[in-house]
């Protein structure tokens, strides 16, 4: 009995934990309790069968853009302590693994800059903006093919105290591939939406239909939030003893405990708010898999490109007694145009023997 007992409250707990596995970003986003069904509904013996479809596509290759800045006294000074910085990231790169060919240094800007000089003179102040130096910007582009190296990149980096990574994009080399296994496997769902017609004894004949593609790449689908959890505020409490007269007893939630606030005194204490600095965190949220009737490549961890596929094929439906009169009017016409045919090929013979 001890045993049955230990075991449920296990079950219990165990429920409890995994029941709670959700995260932070619960308290910066919305989400929909459920998904809303589209229902087919027949117009004019007409109706929409829709597939949709999506994968996830592992990249082939990553572009990693770092952002390289160099200030200096003159123009000479400043172009040689960027090419001291960029020569030492080059020959990392290339010790590293990363073929010369993969690397491309693209020049931003190169600009002088200003600083503003104060001179007094008798009767008036006089401020004059004067050339103190020169600033030059040029952006690294990388491409790699192992999303491991990346690290060893930024560390590379760091070496030259180039610290702006502008951004890193996935390439897929072969995006038709992806195209034709989502169509194959549209056909697929289609044709399984179809059955339900037959079971029901009605017929679909192919009408018209329309598709189209679309895609989510890593870069678009980044979300951050602020994660923190803040009790009542002061102007609340303050809010809630101006409401008294309104009301008896008047509970205002803290943090920690309930406040209980009586009397019906108007409080016009001035306060001070400090906001404390909140930390942003930044995470990969990819497109929802409750839009779709099927997810290929369902399973991963690292981001991938996400192409998704819609498939909608209009249709006529007929009974199964039309059906089957359409079927037999389909096959006498066959049946004719082979007797036809025969017939043809009969005379032709004969016109060569005559010959």
């Amino acid at each position: 009995m001890k045993k049955i007992i230990l075991g449920s409250i296990i079950l219990l707990i165990s429920t409890c934990l995994f029941a709670q596995s959700v995260g932070n970003a619960i308290y910066n986003t919305k989400y929909e309790s459920f998904k809303t069904t589209n229902v087919n509904i027949l117009n004019h013996n007409q109706v929409d069968i829709q597939a949709d479809i999506m994968i996830n596509m592992k990249a082939t290759s990553y572009t990693a853009i770092f952002s390289v800045t160099q200030n200096g006294l003159t123009s000479a000074i400043t172009d040689s302590l960027m090419d001291i910085r960029l020569n030492t990231v080059k020959a990392g790169l290339l010790e590293s693994g990363i073929k010369k060919d993969n690397i491309h240094i693209d020049v931003i800007s190169f600009v002088p800059i200003y600083s503003l000089e104060l001179k007094n003179k008798k009767f008036s102040k006089t401020i004059n903006e004067i050339p103190v130096g020169f600033q030059m910007k040029k952006n690294i582009h990388i491409l790699f093919y192992n999303h491991d190296q990346l690290s060893n990149i930024i560390a590379l980096m760091a070496k030259s105290e180039i610290y702006d990574i502008v951004k890193v994009d996935y390439n897929l080399a072969d995006i038709q591939a992806a195209h034709n296994e989502l169509r194959k496997a549209a056909l697929e769902v289609i044709k399984t939406k179809k059955e339900l017609y037959k079971e029901l004894g009605l017929h679909l004949e192919v009408q018209n239909m329309a598709d189209g593609f679309g895609s989510a790449y890593p870069i678009e689908r980044y979300s951050n939030y602020t994660a923190f959890h803040m009790g009542s505020s002061v102007e609340e409490v303050k809010a809630a003893k101006r409401r008294k007269k309104y009301a008896r007893d008047i509970y205002v939630n803290g943090k920690n405990a309930k406040v209980s606030i009586k009397g019906r005194d108007i409080d016009d204490t001035k306060y001070i708010i400090r906001r404390s600095e909140k930390n942003k965190t930044i995470y990969y949220k990819k497109i929802a898999y409750n839009k779709f009737d099927l997810v290929l490549n369902a399973d991963f961890t690292e981001a991938r490109i996400q192409i998704y596929y819609t498939l909608k094929v209009r249709h006529t439906v007929v009974n199964a007694e039309k059906h089957n009169k359409i079927v037999e009017t389909q096959k006498i016409r066959e049946e004719k145009a082979k007797e036809r045919e025969d017939e043809i090929k009969s005379r032709q013979k004969k016109k060569r023997w005559f010959r």
